[in-house]
């Protein structure tokens, strides 16, 4: 059985959103056909499959990446007889150092997922070292794994060098088995807006950040509230917390206080029940995008979405199909689609059962985990050829 050595920040199943239980799903699904390590430094769980490594950590602001990456890097060198594949799913520098040892000193195998195409935007000193160590990582490892052929420019244009002949194409996946229609919970759904009676729900789940444009959303939503004031806008995700203040001043700007929701961060197994409770979900991202998770997760539940169209979007966001895709900025153009779906009870139903099948036919953790096996496979194999 292949040997491979992969990362992640947190192992603690389904109780963290969604970044980290979508690679410990992933990591579960791909347990089953490989023999799979994971390095981490906050092990909360005990995982069924695969096998640990906790990595130590310095806890102090300033000491904290630096010894995360050396400690990565020392688990590359500690299984460095003992690991075939090294395989690394985002552009931290922790991992993507420890890709680049492994792969520059002890000649393993590696493949690199880029989930994204944003990497570290601002030119502070730190940012410029990680996008060094990025680059680095990208031209040297063996197969550079993109979600979809659309975040292609974007990442060409971060690294001019890339060869194509290394990309390969694979999509972002959901477990169809967990995230299904059907009805939420009550019970959760009260521990999260236990004061929330209305019947037309909007949703977002993801990091409350510049980048994913929720001022934008809010604005939109704001027009959205001027024909059909009894809606509800919930924001479920992690706050950076400076611009977090900046979309709540701008909806007591907007005098949106009673139709806005701040969750926090909710852990996944829950995030089912909101995405189940909503009438569709919305994300107004401005750029740097892969193929959201959450829009698959609210996919699968039936739900039609109304997003803005950057990068990998319109993948799975298919315009009139199973929802709507907007320009970035289209304030008017976003809430004139969501009041379209949220009015249209028919154009709603057959959009969300369009979400489902589309999900279930090309981002079925069943389908696409084997792919990505099959891609580790014939890494290993041709490696073995080319040293016999």
């Amino acid at each position: 059985m292949i040997r491979v050595m992969t990362f992640v920040r947190r192992i603690a199943g389904l109780l963290e959103p969604s970044l980290e239980s979508e690679f410990y799903e992933e990591f579960t699904e791909l347990s089953k056909y490989l023999e799979l390590t994971v390095v981490s430094d906050i092990i909360d769980f005990s995982p069924r499959g695969f096998k640990t490594y906790k990595a130590w950590t310095i806890r102090l602001p300033k000491l904290y990446g630096l010894s995360k990456i050396l400690s990565y890097c020392h688990a590359v060198f500690k299984y460095r007889k003992s690991i075939d594949v090294i395989y690394v799913r985002t552009s931290s520098p922790p991992e993507t150092a420890a890709l680049w040892l492994g792969k520059k000193i002890f000649n393993k195998k590696t493949i690199l997922m880029l989930p994204s195409t944003w990497f570290f935007e601002s030119l502070s000193l730190k940012n410029k070292i990680y996008k060094w160590l990025l680059k680095k990582a990208v031209y040297a490892a063996d197969l550079i794994i993109l979600y979809t052929p659309l975040m292609f420019p974007e990442i060409e244009k971060s690294f001019p060098k890339i060869k194509k002949e290394k990309i390969r194409y694979l999509h972002n996946a959901v477990n169809v088995e967990r995230f299904t229609v059907g009805e939420p919970d009550r019970d959760i759904l009260k521990k999260y807006m236990p004061f929330i009676k209305s019947e037309k729900l909007l949703l977002y789940v993801g990091r409350i950040s510049r980048k994913k444009g929720v001022s934008d959303l809010v604005k939109s939503f704001s027009k959205i509230v001027e024909n059909e004031p009894s809606t509800i806008l919930a924001l479920a995700g992690r706050e950076e917390k400076w611009y977090a203040d900046e979309v709540r001043r701008i909806v007591k700007e907007l005098r949106l206080e009673n139709n806005v929701v701040f969750l926090g961060p909710v852990p996944n197994k829950d995030v089912i029940h909101l995405m189940r409770a909503c009438n569709l979900f919305v994300y107004s991202s401005i750029g740097g995008e892969g193929i959201p998770r959450a829009i698959l997760e609210a996919m699968a539940c039936g739900k039609p979405v109304v997003a803005t169209k950057v990068s990998g979007i319109p993948e799975v966001v298919r315009d009139g199909e199973t929802g709507y895709v907007v320009e970035v900025g289209d304030y008017e153009g976003f809430s004139d689609r969501v009041l379209k779906i949220l009015r249209g009870k028919q154009l709603r139903e057959r959009m969300g059962m369009n979400a489902r099948a589309l999900i279930e036919r090309e981002f079925d953790y069943k389908k696409i985990i084997p792919q990505l096996v099959q891609l580790i496979e014939e890494l290993y194999e041709k490696s073995r050829v080319t040293n016999t």
